[in-house]
Order: structure tokens, then sequence, then C-alpha cells
């Protein structure tokens, strides 16, 4: 991956506190990790967000519940036989 090269003024306490719980030993790998981390958070954030302001329908919890009580779902496939597993009686 293309790297750039960059100035920039931090608290030396900060890094040595996140250099000693990451374990990282360079700089530029310390803030790799630190982006890294924070690209995860924003996006967990922002989707959260959404589901915030826009929560599901009765439709999409419906299938929820379906999803989560298979008994309502019926195939004529014998999977356990064919895959050759035995079901528990």
């Amino acid at each position: 991956m293309p790297r750039t090269k960059a100035s920039v003024t931090l608290d030396p306490t900060k890094v040595a506190q996140a250099r000693e719980l990451l374990g990282a030993p360079t700089l530029s790998q310390l803030i790799d990790i630190a982006l890294d981390r924070l690209i995860v958070d924003e996006l967990e954030r922002r989707h959260a967000a959404g589901y915030l302001r826009h929560p599901p329908d009765h439709n999409e919890d419906a299938w929820a519940e379906t999803e989560r009580d298979p008994s309502g779902i019926a195939d004529d496939v014998d999977w356990a036989g064919l895959y050759g597993v035995s079901r528990p009686r």
C-alpha cells in the first residue's frame, strides 16, 4: 500500500502510553493501528446510528421472528440423511 510522509505534533505521554498498550515498535505502526481502529469504530457508530434513525419495520421484525423459529420453515430434503448425520431422538 502506498505510504505518505506526514509531520505531526503529538503528546509524548499519550504516544508512550499507546505504545505500551499496543506494543507498536514504531510511531508509524502506532498511528496505523490507531487509524484502523478509529475507522472501524466510526463505521460501527454510523451503522448503529442508522438503525436508531430508521429502526426495523413490522415486516422486518416478522422475518426476524421466522428466522429465529425455524419450525415454520419446512422442506422435503432429508438433510441429515444427505450428509450422513444421525439426528438425536
